[in-house]
């Protein structure tokens, strides 16, 4: 039944969400929420069922930074009172009243179910070996992936903590599949394995979402929502269009004041675009990344291309130690002397860092492939 406390999105009544046996219902106050539950009980016990009290749940949300002092409303069904708790999963999603962020359980449960799914993937190695790096990136797709992204239509790419949880294990297992140390830049993780740093990856499903949401008719109740949110968003009010905007900006991409589909789908090419760019100027930037400038790759049909982001050849190299050396020596995490005094206890200028055979020049992967003479045995094996 209606109630004066009612919940309204765009001038529509939200009095219960339902899916599938999954069942939420809504109000802003306690004499409002205790109406739908003796309405609901009414409503199963007419229908020959009834609720299961064990599994029936109150969450109370109370308005941002503040907490009443008050002894919390007692609610109940059957005469039975229910529980009150701070944390509840609906629909796969963790939604929490206890804590700053209503999704830090949510992202927090997600990067604990990723690193457990990463870690039993390199457990195997134990037992097989090492995993090549397609296999290792085609693992991570199926069950890492999904565990990073759970949800991102909905909450977003999180706060900087949020998100911190989720890179930190994106970023531990890449360096894995590559066999990097934990120092190794973070771009050349993307760029060699044609994977999305997640930042950009968690926009973009977003906004695919706002586009899916575009498309749905007008008396959808996600419509009356993205309505809602389009309201806060003029009003200059944080809220979920107005914090993707936010997002969207700091790496370069403007939100269109018009929400349509076709302007959404032009926003996620500017997305795609502006990580693309980022990851190449990241890469041309870096004085460790020489050998990875300005290069070149060969498409099956012989064109010449330079893509930002692909699966790089040289890791389907076979043989394991020629595959990690060719590695390091591209992403430069080699211990040739430019990259091993970089970090030594005293600061030692890049053009101190000479070779250990020559002592004539500094000691990068140029001049040890092709440059330095010095040592016979690097001659021979140059042959």
């Amino acid at each position: 039944p209606d109630h004066p406390d009612d919940v309204f999105l765009a001038g529509t009544r939200v009095s219960h969400l339902e899916h599938a046996d999954d069942m939420a219902l809504i109000s802003s106050s306690p004499e409002g929420l205790q109406q739908k539950l003796d309405a609901l009980a009414t409503w199963a016990a007419r229908n020959q069922m009834e609720i299961n009290v064990k599994k029936t749940v109150v969450m109370m949300f109370h308005r941002p930074r503040s907490r009443p002092n008050m002894p919390p409303p007692v609610f109940s069904i059957y005469g039975r009172p229910l529980n009150i708790v701070s944390q509840q999963s609906y629909v796969g999603i963790t939604f929490s009243s206890g804590t700053p962020n209503i999704w830090d359980i949510h992202f927090s449960s997600c990067a604990s179910k990723a690193r457990r799914a990463a870690n039993m993937t390199f457990f195997v190695e134990s037992h097989t070996g090492p995993i090549p790096p397609w296999e290792c990136r085609t693992l991570y797709t199926a069950h890492v992936d999904p565990h990073l992204i759970w949800a991102a239509g909905v909450t977003g790419i999180g706060t900087l903590a949020q998100q911190a949880k989720l890179e930190a294990v994106q970023v531990a297992y890449l360096r894995r599949l590559l066999k990097l140390q934990s120092r190794s830049q973070k771009c050349i993780l993307f760029t060699e394995t044609g994977l999305w740093p997640l930042l950009y990856r968690r926009l973009y499903i977003q906004l695919g979402y706002l586009q899916y949401i575009c498309q749905q008719d007008s008396d959808r109740l996600v419509v009356a929502a993205l309505q809602s949110q389009i309201a806060l968003d003029r009003q200059k009010t944080s809220g979920w269009l107005s914090d993707l905007r936010s997002n969207l900006l700091k790496v370069d991409v403007t939100l269109p004041g018009d929400i349509t589909g076709p302007l959404i789908a032009k926003c996620m090419t500017d997305l795609k675009t502006a990580m693309q760019n980022a990851l190449r100027n990241e890469v041309n930037n870096s004085p460790k990344l020489e050998l990875l400038q300005r290069r070149v790759e060969f498409s099956a049909k012989g064109r010449a291309e330079s893509p930002v982001l692909l699966f790089r050849s040289y890791l389907r190299i076979h043989d394991w130690a020629l595959r990690q050396a060719l590695t390091r020596l591209l992403v430069s995490d080699h211990r040739l002397s430019i990259e091993i005094l970089r970090r030594a206890p005293a600061p030692i200028p890049r053009e101190e860092r000479l070779c250990r055979f020559c002592v004539a020049a500094v000691e990068d992967p140029i001049h040890a492939l092709f440059e330095c003479n010095c040592s016979l045995e690097l001659v021979t094996l140059r042959r």
